[in-house]
């Protein structure tokens, strides 16, 4: 059996972006490409396979179209992912898989699963690789929730799910496709272009209509690489290089990005009640902070929309005993690039990314939920 590795292509996207469409143009396509389709569904029945098979493109005898339903690949069918996945490949029947994944679905763990099972699958084994990532946009919805600046009423939380999950699909991503392009205005799709960019730095974009797309945009791209995908999302490249990443098409669009950094605790309470206050112009924010009651933890944030989390992300080094501090300083020698005498590697670092912010409206609100009673004297 070939020990070439069968490329992957997964492709995301909320319900109605289309998704089903596209795989359609994939398993019709007349240069020759042997395509395998795997559907997932959230719900007990299929809706995008049957789809496909309503549309005369396969049937329930074919072998080329899997549906997995009932659950997520992302979690509690990954098992089931793999298994099919491997049959797939050892068919020896297909050139390329490809992944639809249902719309509530998040590409990284997705991608981390197609890599640790592809890549060492044991002797007579058909290796696999993941070669594309596709993030399918509706540009008419995503104009009028993004660049239109149309906020979602709070209280619809179906609309601000889809709205973290687009925006987690856009930031780990290889190729977007900006699909029902001939519903927007060129003007609109030049705007929603640059609110892509503002959000993903690297990934290929092509618009389409009825997503028709060249298959050379889809398959053999060897765009797919784990690290730089994950450093391809626009708010690590500003945490890394707040002052190169003032792009002019996005800049032109009143879209900007700043980064809020603070070594003084936020209280937990005040910072609550920022986060009811939050500027509906704020498209994301992601970062680093910690909290003058736990200031052993730093928290990962994240925002999209109305969604908002802060889960532990690990202890400060700060927080550590003299002698582990002194080993990890050893083994990890970049800490002292950011050390300080007073608060150690304790710092708030906040990406924001938006349309037409008031920066210092911003700062003024997270500085006035910093804790006015904390002492650094109680660290020690």
């Amino acid at each position: 059996m070939s020990a070439t590795p069968i490329p992957v292509t997964l492709i995301t996207g909320y319900l109605g972006s289309g998704k089903t469409t596209l795989l359609n143009h994939i398993l019709t396509n007349e240069e020759g490409v042997r395509a395998a389709v795997i559907v997932n569904d959230i719900g007990e029945v299929n809706i995008d396979a049957s789809l496909i098979q309503q549309n005369g493109v396969v049937d329930m005898s074919d072998s080329n179209l899997v549906p997995l339903s009932n659950g997520c690949i992302c979690c509690s069918l990954a098992g089931d992912l793999t298994k099919q996945l491997g049959e797939l490949a050892d068919s020896g029947d297909y050139d390329h898989i490809f992944i639809e994944a249902s719309g509530i679905c998040e590409p990284i763990p997705i991608a981390y699963n197609i890599m640790a099972f592809g890549e060492d699958r044991g002797e007579g084994k058909t290796p696999l690789a993941l070669d594309n990532i596709i993030a399918v946009v509706d540009a008419k919805r995503m104009f009028d929730e993004f660049a239109g600046g149309k906020a979602l009423l709070a209280d619809d939380l179906d609309e601000d799910d889809i709205e973290t999950l687009l925006v987690q699909q856009l930031e780990f991503c290889t190729t977007v496709l900006l699909n029902k392009a001939d519903l927007v205005t060129p003007e609109q799709m030049a705007e929603l272009r640059a609110i892509v960019r503002s959000l993903q730095k690297e990934a290929v974009v092509i618009e389409s209509t009825n997503a028709d797309v060249p298959m050379a945009e889809l398959i053999d791209t060897g765009r797919f690489d784990f690290e730089k995908a994950y450093s391809s999302a626009a708010w690590i490249d500003a945490m890394e290089h707040p002052e190169e990443h003032e792009d002019p098409e996005v800049l032109e669009y009143g879209i900007q990005t700043f980064v809020y950094r603070e070594h003084r605790p936020f209280s937990r309470e005040l910072f609550e009640n920022v986060l009811n206050s939050w500027p509906r112009n704020v498209i994301r924010c992601k970062g680093t902070l910690w909290f003058s009651d736990d200031p052993a933890m730093c928290y990962l944030f994240e925002q999209s929309g109305f969604q908002f989390s802060a889960g532990q992300n690990g202890r400060f080094v700060a927080s550590a005993d003299p002698e582990t501090q002194k080993q990890l300083f050893e083994e990890n020698p970049e800490i002292a690039d950011h050390w300080d005498p007073v608060w150690g590697d304790r710092e708030t670092e906040l990406v924001f990314i938006g349309r037409q912010m008031d920066r210092a409206r911003v700062e003024d609100k997270l500085n006035a939920a910093l804790d006015p009673d904390f002492d650094p004297s109680d660290l020690d």
